[in-house]
């Protein structure tokens, strides 16, 4: 139905009107004329339903805010105030014309002292000025900041064509040079996985010889894991040859030693083989102490076929830049604490600074300023701006958690505190470990800055807390503190997407632990608090994400779990005509499992459902440790398109079967959030990392993200 059919059938009789019926119809026909669906647009009309009068009418949430900002310009609350109401609960015949027609949001005018001729007066004066305005699409050039936010979202979501389109309007925008250009390059090629690729680039030896941010430091290594290193430790090499036989050294030398302790299993991989080699007992048992059991188990078999390491030289002077350009960063860092002589402090500063090891910073910088004052040493252009870079590196660092909550919390500027913390916490102790007390004075000072002049940073920073609390829940004793992380969070107006997704991690955990009623009752009032405050149809699959959360973990009170599922998922009917093919189908899925009876809107076969199409006969492997993954994968498929068949493996080690799976299917879907990390190494050594789909997020949701991800990838590639 039309919006003018619609409003046919629910605009109120304008005879009613005494004396200004046809100026009535003039003002509904015009708007009728000039509606455009979709455009989050509104209507002001009057509608023959109970209290009768003029009615705000739009499509979605932002028409209505739209409309009621012109409004009440031209109004006032002297003629009238503009009330929410809902549709009727009969469901009227107005009311079920206006929704067939998408106007399913609705305000009431209530006119005040005004006369009806007067309120109309001002209705008619505000949509002229509405139409009025020159509606012609002109161009938008986002600000280089704003393209940049969209790259990493467009990451984050694991879109290689928006990532690769603001890459290029970045480049096009002149702002950023040629070398963060290629930066951000590395950045997109490592999150989508396309090591060979990365490896491949033409200028990846220029970039190795320049200071790199740890953000592409972490890419860099574990590219070498995949490209490098991986298929020599599964062949059963030591350290020692692996080291050798790709030329690790002379190759990646700089590279080797950037990161103490990567973020990644891979870069950790390539780090373990780096210290074994080197003899550098300490590091390796810090790269231990990250690693989780079956990635520990890795480490150990590589000390153990591990030959006894040769101990490097470390003199000084042309031994010190020989060794900087070996990559032994540890090694010049400690023949200048020992010797404090000149000629080493160029490069010990700089193996400081492309190491961020903020432990041994102060020491260096403090023999540095100490033969600068005895006239020991002349400072250079270059080797002041390391000196200055030295300083804000130290003053900016942080042993840990406790202390940099701890100097968040004071009444005192802290504006580094969410880079450090991004650049830091990786190195620092986890949350598991600290005792439940000192989790307690950790809560305290997270509200304390929280309502501090440091209140920008720890918002900055909020995905990390959800990690590192879901991270302290894993144990029991951090209920304080995650109590207090889910206190800040409830303040949020709004969650940018990295939020939303580690807050799934942290409720996930917190509902995996079994709480009591009344806990989760709590869980469930901001669950739904949340979606009020972020529902759009932009982040529906976190919505979607967020529904299969909540019913795969156990639930003392099953009733209040559907209560606040199917308020997602009723919002969802809201969205329908802008949400996917994909989309759809997992709501309807979802709502049948609760026998929520939603009504969607069945298009004609377009594009996207072509997409699905290729999927026709194929076969689908997931590897995954969700119960029953497989199986609801198939279910939510089966409504896209028609496979010969879904395949699941669990086996957290590898299995002839796991093995079989990886070659023969057509379409991999590797799970690595619910994964053995023995299992996917198996996976690797048979199936390259660019034919596996991964998925990024949780549930069968992001399974199907994922899939339609890549499958449009490769319809655009044809």
């Amino acid at each position: 139905m039309t919006v003018l059919e619609a409003l046919q059938h629910s605009v109120g009789d304008a005879a009613r009107f005494k004396g200004l019926r046809q100026r009535v119809e003039l003002l509904v026909e015009g708007q009728a004329k000039d509606w455009v669906s979709g455009s989050s647009g509104w209507l002001v009309v009057p509608l023959h339903r109970n209290p009768a009068g003029f009615y705000l009418l739009s499509e979605d949430r932002e028409g209505q805010r739209r409309g009621r900002e012109v409004l009440q310009a031209f109004l006032g609350p002297a003629a009238a105030t503009i009330e929410a109401v809902q549709f009727s609960p009969s469901a009227a015949q107005s009311d079920r014309s206006l929704q067939a027609a998408g106007l399913v949001q609705l305000s009431y005018v209530r006119r005040a002292t005004v006369t009806p001729g007067e309120l109309l007066d001002r209705l008619e004066d505000a949509v002229a000025t509405v139409r009025g305005r020159d509606a012609r699409v002109r161009p938008i050039r986002p600000s280089h900041v704003d393209l940049l936010r969209d790259f990493r979202l467009a990451l984050l979501q694991r879109d290689s064509r928006l990532a690769d389109q603001a890459l290029e309007d970045l480049r096009l925008t002149g702002q950023l040079s040629a070398e963060n250009l290629r930066f951000l390059n590395t950045e997109l090629l490592g999150e989508l996985g396309r090591w060979r690729e990365l490896r491949a680039l033409p200028y990846l030896t220029g970039m190795l010889r320049t200071r790199r941010s740890r953000r592409v430091n972490e890419v860099l290594l574990e590219m070498l894991w995949w490209t490098e290193v991986a298929e020599l430790c599964t062949a059963g090499l030591t350290p020692q040859q692996v080291y050798e036989d790709a030329q690790l050294a002379a190759r990646y030398g700089v590279l080797l030693a950037a990161v103490d302790v990567p973020g990644t299993p891979g870069g950790r991989g390539v780090a373990a083989v780096d210290a074994l080699t080197r003899g550098d007992g300490a590091r390796f048992q810090r790269l231990l102490r990250a690693a989780d059991g079956v990635e520990r188990e890795r480490l150990y078999r590589l000390a153990a076929i591990a030959q006894p390491a040769t101990q490097p030289t470390t003199s000084c002077g042309g031994d010190a830049r020989a060794l900087f350009e070996d990559g032994q960063y540890d090694a010049v860092i400690q023949a200048f604490l020992n010797t404090a002589e000149p000629d080493i402090a160029e490069f010990a500063v700089q193996a400081i600074l492309d190491k961020q090891d903020s432990g041994n910073g102060s020491a260096v910088l403090e023999i540095v300023q100490a033969l600068v004052q005895q006239e020991r040493l002349s400072l250079n252009r270059r080797l002041r701006r390391d000196v200055d870079d030295l300083s804000r590196l130290v003053d900016g660092a942080c042993d840990g958690w406790i202390d940099w909550c701890a100097r968040l919390s004071r009444d005192e500027r802290w504006p580094e505190a969410a880079e450090v913390l991004r650049t830091q916490h990786a190195q620092w102790e986890s949350l598991r470990t600290i005792p439940a007390s000192k989790l307690i004075e950790l809560a305290d000072d997270v509200l304390d800055a929280w309502a501090g002049v440091n209140a920008d940073q720890m918002a900055m920073v909020l995905d990390l807390l959800c990690l590192a609390a879901a991270d302290a829940a894993k144990t029991g004793q951090g209920a304080e503190f995650c109590d207090t992380v889910l206190e800040v969070l409830a303040d949020q107006q709004n969650m940018s997407g990295p939020v939303r997704e580690a807050y799934l991690i942290l409720l996930d955990q917190l509902l995996q632990a079994a709480p009591a009623a009344a806990r989760y009752r709590e869980l469930l009032h901001q669950v739904a608090s949340v979606w009020r405050r972020v529902a759009s149809p932009i982040v529906f699959d976190w919505a979607l994400a967020l529904a299969e959360v909540l019913l795969s973990a156990p639930a003392p009170n099953t009733d209040s779990r559907a209560a606040v599922v199917i308020e997602v998922l009723s919002r969802g009917q809201d969205f329908q005509k802008r949400l996917s093919l994909r989309q759809r189908s997992e709501l309807q899925a979802l709502a049948e499992e609760l026998g929520l009876p939603l009504q969607i809107v069945q298009e004609p076969a377009g594009e996207t459902e072509k997409i699905w199409r290729q999927l026709d006969g194929r076969t689908i492997g997931l590897y995954s440790l969700l119960p029953r993954a497989a199986e609801s994968l198939e279910k939510r498929l089966s409504r896209l398109c028609s496979p010969r068949a879904v395949e699941g493996n669990a086996d957290t080690v590898s299995t002839t079967a796991l093995q079989s799976l990886a070659r023969r299917a057509d379409y991999l879907i590797v799970d690595t959030s619910h994964a053995s990390h023995a299992a996917t190494g198996a996976i690797d050594a048979v199936r390259a990392r660019n034919m596996q789909i991964l998925p990024q997020g949780r549930g069968v949701t992001a399974f199907l993200q994922a899939l339609e991800q890549s499958l449009s990838v490769a319809s655009m590639s044809r």
